[in-house]
């Protein structure tokens, strides 16, 4: 795997999120930091910055997301939408006191197959309550619209965890304690609406034969609104504008008419298919974004590059976007307006991005010139890791507890706790309005009003069929020798049961060549079961970003099956029906092949 850490320590000057010059941090407390930047960033925040991008003369040109060759565009996009009539999908995300607990490994472990029927055992279990243990502890943070949070931790600190509730998926945990605004909206009103809060996992699944372009086409023709912006004129050509846009964002628009693979199929490279991955998500026009170590597989440069189109997203059309990354660079780590550090399960800081590594020297902790500040963040409770300045032997803190006791008594603490009450305020009431508004507008008129859907169940009909042809087709040669063994299976049975005689010993062999008809056909459809499964994590994947309703995925598939059985079926009747010397009329030939088409399909 490549590595994507940023080597580089450039800074990247920013009128909106000014940049320190640390003389003499051991002098310095962390309030002398922390407070000159809060103060500046209320004054000049993002929330500020999206009022104004799309004025006459528009903020961005000496902000860091200038750097990023795309942003005039996402820019003009904006523009176009709002001269449209759409509304602006400020959203936001606000959690507090959030604690996640799963089953212990031994409540799952059971001693032997004998104990499943140890009655006075499974009683005494059933009375007795789980051993659980939390891999997420009273956290708590605020992101606001234009705002980025990075999150950092070691690998089973809880990072994925946390974006999971963060993105609204609370499926698997044993309990889950504490509240989770998004806008003033709760998890459960939020629900309708979790096309909108979408989460970009760390694996990559996808239909390995399909091109990267046939896979972008069907994300986008699921997300196109109702209503289309000005200047376009069909939904083929909002759609293509779209792919064109995202597939040259990330810097694969030569990678359209190759497979996207995997590690059975030859595609495109390991990298590329992690930014179709990224694209995809993006395609699902968000408003809440959580994502989760997407810089795996990249290299510093282009990782680098994402961050940066991130920054310009967020920035321009009011995203929350939360980020949880194992290694990140200086240059990346720069473009962030906050960060989390989890170590254990517990948050042992959540601040100003500026902050962080002041606020971890004053405990004595050392960092090393040139280092990269996420790794210095997360390798402070680590023994083998961390490096303690002379004079802080005895007193630094030790562990995550620790550190925490710390974070709790320091003035970013009262700081960023006092964002909490986001989520009751009238501007988070107002922007929830108009997210609500602009989903609506954006929804086709045939969706129930609580549906979170945004095409209408023929078009997803349609999109899923044209794609169930496009993975047949990339498996013709599957495709095709499955038609030429069925006739070849007719073939062989017919001479096996050729010109059977119509009197009592031919009744037997006529008998079994209807049988093997049955048998033969009804066995090839049970191949279809295995690649039935196969599609079931892209299904999943598809229904979190909700582009399709399940129904459609389904009747998509019997849709694309029906002729393709229907010529397998023709073929194999009239060869062995004939063959074997069946009743020679129309009608018991039709019925033959009308039942053997059903028992098929």
């Amino acid at each position: 795997m490549e590595n994507s850490n940023s080597s580089d320590d450039e800074s990247l000057p920013t009128t909106s999120r000014p940049v320190y010059t640390e003389e003499n941090d051991e002098t310095k407390s962390v309030e002398t930091l922390v407070f000159p930047r809060l103060n500046i960033r209320e004054e000049t925040s993002t929330e500020t910055l999206a009022i104004h991008h799309h004025a006459a003369n528009p903020p961005l040109a000496s902000t860091k997301d200038s750097e990023w060759s795309m942003t005039p565009q996402v820019i003009r996009n904006q523009e176009r939408e709002e001269a449209a009539g759409f509304k602006r999908r400020e959203l936001g995300v606000t959690w507090q006191n959030l604690t996640v607990d799963v089953p212990a490994a031994e409540a799952a472990v059971n001693e032997n197959l004998l104990s499943q029927f140890n009655i006075p055992q499974l009683v005494k279990d059933f009375r007795r309550k789980p051993p659980v243990r939390s891999i997420l502890s009273e956290s708590h943070g605020c992101v606001k619209p234009g705002e980025m949070l990075l999150v950092l931790g070691r690998p089973g600190s809880g990072c994925t965890t946390l974006l999971k509730m963060l993105s609204n998926r609370r499926q698997g945990y044993h309990s889950v304690q504490g509240d989770v605004f998004f806008g003033n909206m709760n998890h459960t009103e939020a629900a309708q609406y979790r096309g909108q809060i979408v989460m970009n996992t760390e694996e990559e699944l996808f239909y390995p034969r399909l091109t990267v372009g046939q896979t972008m086409d069907f994300a986008t023709k699921h997300k196109v609104p109702f209503h289309l912006p000005d200047g376009m004129k069909s939904v083929d050509e909002y759609t293509a504008e779209t792919k064109q846009f995202l597939l040259e964002s990330m810097g694969i628009s030569h990678t359209a008419h190759t497979k996207v693979g995997n590690e059975f199929v030859r595609g495109v490279s390991g990298g590329e298919r992690k930014r179709v991955s990224i694209i995809e998500c993006l395609a699902t026009r968000g408003s809440v974004f959580c994502w989760d170590n997407s810089t795996r597989g990249l290299d510093a440069s282009t990782a680098l590059e994402w961050a940066k189109a991130l920054r310009a997203m967020t920035n321009v059309t009011g995203l929350s976007t939360i980020v949880t990354l194992y290694q990140a660079g200086n240059g990346i780590y720069n473009l962030f307006d906050k960060v989390l550090v989890l170590d254990e399960g517990k948050q042992i800081y959540y601040g100003p991005a500026a902050a962080a590594k002041p606020f971890m020297e004053d405990l004595g902790f050392v960092y090393t010139d040139g280092a990269n500040v996420g790794d210095f963040l997360t390798g402070v409770t680590v023994p083998t890791e961390r490096k303690i300045r002379p004079g802080f032997e005895n007193r630094f803190p030790r562990n995550a507890d620790a550190i925490l006791a710390e974070y709790q008594h320091s003035q970013t603490y009262s700081q960023m706790t006092s964002e909490y009450n986001y989520p009751t305020t009238d501007l988070a009431r107002e922007r929830t309005e108009a997210f609500k508004e602009s989903v609506a507008w954006e929804k086709s008129g045939q969706l129930p009003k609580n549906s979170a859907l945004t095409t209408g169940f023929g078009a997803q009909l349609l999109a899923c069929t044209i794609r169930q042809y496009q993975i047949l087709w990339g498996e013709k040669s599957t495709f095709l020798i499955k038609q030429v063994l069925s006739l070849v299976m007719a073939l062989i049975a017919g001479s096996c049961f050729y010109d059977s005689p119509d009197n009592s010993s031919g009744l037997f062999t006529k008998g079994g060549a209807v049988f093997f008809a049955l048998l033969y056909n009804c066995i090839v459809a049970m191949s279809e079961v295995t690649e039935s499964f196969k599609g079931r994590p892209v299904l999943v994947k598809h229904k979190s970003f909700a582009m399709y309703h399940p129904a459609a995925f389904s009747l998509a598939q019997i849709t694309a099956d029906f002729p393709v059985l229907l010529f397998q079926c023709t073929i194999f009747s009239v060869v062995i029906y004939w063959m074997v010397g069946l009743k020679p009329s129309a009608a018991a030939f039709f019925i033959f092949w009308a039942i053997l088409f059903t028992t098929t399909l």
